[in-house]
């Protein structure tokens, strides 16, 4: 269905004034050599991952001995699998590196010289383990170094996949089928099977499996009422329609419908659905596997419920109810994953740890079995992220979170306890840190970076003591690439109080002596933070620097209505997306300049995508005499999908003066920079219909614009498409904003 290259586009002059000393003319189907070699630059800085060496596979721990398996890598051809015994410290190679590359080219039948690994899984057995490469799975034992090809259905092979869930005890297998499941008992047999009807698809949720493995979790989703987005396939001169489900604001949710498999029986229960429009998710089981736990969010994102469910009975009771009617428990980034750390069953029965942000920080609270509030365990002015794991006796909690006020973002490990007072801290460096705890609870494995430290992985105990080095990223060649190191910005917000926090990346050439054109890379979306904190940082921060090649000060900043903070600095924009965060980019911008004679704030661009793709639109109309030039990506808008919306404006019909206060199409008669829009023809994330309304708006005020379709390309183009729209950016700023001067 998808061209791997073709784009169609639309240039016209844009009548706004132009600057001086243009780089060349409006429109040249090739670049020329120069800038072709400044956009090979460009691209290589998007690819600087590419450069470090370093192991892409999280550390998988055995159920006993506490043990770990990780990937090794050393040099450019080295790596093997090595088995950590945390007790010891001891490491021993599961093989060794030249041997594993031996066995592996003998299989695939060519040279195996520096194997990355992505997917990996513990044998059914936990005897071994099982990767794949070239499309292909293949078993290592934990002893004897044989590494063996295995079958696409064997059932170890079939553990890699995300499409097949194995349960944790007894051997059963649950299959994902297109639009249906199926259970696949120890010996291979199918114990219960359910096809997906049109509209009605079954979903096997994450930690579906009882810890028994008796039972399984399934959710049934019915879209028949959903509203359709259709996608158009123009790859022939016979186009063809299909329709895909998106449920806009103010358009009936999807419904989701639990059921319980019982292994032991093949029976598939429903359970009762709560009532009201939710969007419903599954957040495991209890450690005795008593108790299926369930979270709903009602459709305003005002209300989150915690249901609990008896397996044996299918009977569904209520636990507790965190409520907030001024303004929202949780928004878009709950969804995308944020629920999976909502709460945390206590062994024994004992209750729940919640998460709540009723202080105006996110920080955890005991609740007993039947949903008594009991205790405030965490408290103080930063918010906790995540309990990642408890102690295995006494009242030990371990939690990730950002309790250094001078770093507000970094996310730090913790030790606490159940009774609450102040948190330890345990990491002992700064950035991002992710904990991976044993089964036991004795050990975890510690894997950070920073903006200056790549990439490492250490072994601890929670006792303390030493820490035993696993893997270590060797960042050498994109040191020698240079450039790269983003310079930290401290600003105010446009309401001359608010910290606001963000990076500038300049080019590897950068000559204080001249004066450069801004970028400010947007993306300003309510429920995620873009300042990269980490060494390699994220896709925004990739993108930003490979900007700054072409010849830009490029800026990144997160402004007020973002998570990861207090509740205050996100519910600055409640109610009312679209009002704050240009005034707070605007501002941020010139307080750089301020101290920065290099930055040209007489020639700032702005560029985003998504949300990114809203915000520069937002920005060229409501800020025209700031913003020279503008390249919206895939722009959303907020009459779009209700789970990005609604949370954070309310309904429509309870707040129609925000919606219509943040529409970019009434405003389209102030444009007056030069704006090129791009969109993906097959885009269900933030549907195409954004960009032709968005024409439409332009066309009726008279404004002139370019427009770049990209046919059959989804949200984020792939493949060549992802160049050529890539490129076309950096050509498009160069064009618009000129060279330093």
């Amino acid at each position: 269905m998808r061209l791997s290259f073709l784009a169609l586009m639309l240039t016209t002059l844009t009548g706004a004034p132009v600057l001086a000393d243009p780089p060349g003319p409006v429109f040249a189907p090739v670049p020329d050599t120069s800038t072709q070699a400044r956009l090979d630059l460009a691209d290589r800085y998007l690819r600087r991952v590419e450069l470090v060496r370093d192991s892409l596979v999280p550390p998988r721990w055995l159920r006993e001995g506490d043990r770990v398996v990780f990937w090794a890598r050393e040099g450019k051809d080295g790596g093997t699998w090595v088995l950590a015994h945390a007790r010891t410290g001891e490491l021993e190679p599961l093989v060794s590196g030249e041997a594993l590359r031996r066995q592996l080219s003998a299989l695939l039948g060519r040279p195996v010289t520096a194997p990355r690994f992505h997917d990996v899984a513990l044998a059914p057995d936990e005897q071994g383990i099982v990767f794949q490469l070239d499309g292909k799975a293949f078993g290592l034992g934990l002893s004897g170094g044989k590494v063996t090809r295995l079958s696409p259905q064997d059932r170890a092979a079939l553990t890699l996949s995300r499409e097949h869930v194995l349960a944790p005890r007894g051997g059963a297998l649950a299959v994902r089928k297109e639009g249906g499941f199926a259970v696949l008992g120890a010996d291979g047999a199918t114990v219960v099977e359910r096809q997906g009807e049109e509209r009605l698809d079954w979903r096997i949720p994450e930690r579906a499996w009882s810890p028994d493995g008796r039972y399984l979790v399934v959710w049934r989703e019915d879209t028949r009422a959903v509203h359709r987005v259709p996608v158009v396939d123009y790859s022939t001169a016979l186009e063809k329609v299909t329709t895909v489900p998106y449920a806009k604001v103010g358009t009936p949710l999807p419904r989701s419908e639990l059921h319980l498999v019982d292994v032991t029986t093949g029976s598939v229960t429903r359970v009762a659905p709560v009532e009201g429009e939710t969007y419903d998710f599954f957040a495991g089981w209890n450690p005795e596997g008593t108790e299926a736990l369930c979270l709903h969010l009602s459709r305003d994102a005002k209300r989150l419920d915690l249901t609990a469910v008896t397996p044996g009975s299918a009977q569904r009771r209520h636990v507790l109810r965190e409520e907030r009617p001024e303004t929202f428990v949780a928004g878009l980034d709950f969804a995308v994953g944020g629920f999976e750390q909502q709460v945390t069953a206590l062994p024994s029965e004992r209750g729940y740890l919640w998460m709540s942000e009723r202080d105006g920080w996110r920080h955890v609270y005991a609740y007993d079995r039947a949903g008594k509030l009991v205790r405030q365990v965490t408290r103080g002015a930063f918010p906790v992220h995540q309990v990642v794991s408890l102690a295995p006796t006494g009242d030990a909690l371990y939690v990730l979170a950002s309790a250094d006020s001078g770093a507000p973002y970094e996310q730090l490990i913790y030790r606490g306890s159940l009774k609450g007072g102040a948190l330890t801290r345990l990491s002992p460096g700064s950035g991002m840190h992710r904990m991976t705890p044993s089964p036991s609870g004795q050990y975890y494995v510690d894997t950070w970076s920073s903006r200056t430290q790549p990439r490492v992985r250490e072994l601890v105990s929670v006792k303390g003591g030493r820490r035993v080095r696993l893997t270590t990223s060797d960042a050498s060649e994109l040191e020698a690439l240079g450039g790269t190191k983003p310079e930290p910005l401290l600003v105010k917000a446009a309401d001359g109080v608010t910290p606001l926090h963000g990076v500038l990346y300049k080019p590897r050439d950068f000559d204080p002596k001249k004066r450069y054109p801004v970028i400010a890379h947007i993306y300003a979306g309510p429920f995620l933070s873009v300042v990269p904190w980490s060494y390699i940082g994220n896709y925004e921060s990739l993108t930003a620097s490979a900007l700054a090649q072409l010849g830009f000060v490029v800026v990144l900043l997160d402004p007020r209505g973002g998570p990861g903070r207090s509740k205050a600095f996100q519910d600055a924009n409640h109610g009312r997306v679209g009002q704050t965060e240009i005034p707070d980019y605007v501002t941020g911008l010139e307080q750089a300049a301020s101290t920065r004679p290099w930055m040209d704030l007489e020639r700032v661009g702005l560029h985003g995508a998504s949300w990114g793709g809203y915000f520069t639109l937002r920005g060229m109309l409501t800020a025209p005499d700031f913003f020279k030039a503008g390249y919206a990506v895939a722009p959303g808008a907020l009459e779009e999908e209700a789970i990005i919306n609604e949370p954070y404006l309310g309904l429509r019909d309870q707040n129609p003066q925000g919606y219509a206060a943040g529409d970019n199409l009434a405003l389209a008669h102030q444009l007056k920079g030069q704006l090129k829009l791009m969109h993906g023809t097959s885009d269900v994330n933030a549907t195409l219909s954004v960009t032709m309304r968005m024409a439409d708006a332009l066309i009726k005020a008279g404004k002139r614009f370019e427009l770049l379709l990209m046919p059959g390309e989804p949200h984020s183009p792939r493949g060549a498409a992802s160049r050529y729209s890539r490129d076309d950016v950096g050509l498009f700023f160069l064009r618009t904003l000129g060279e330093p001067r």
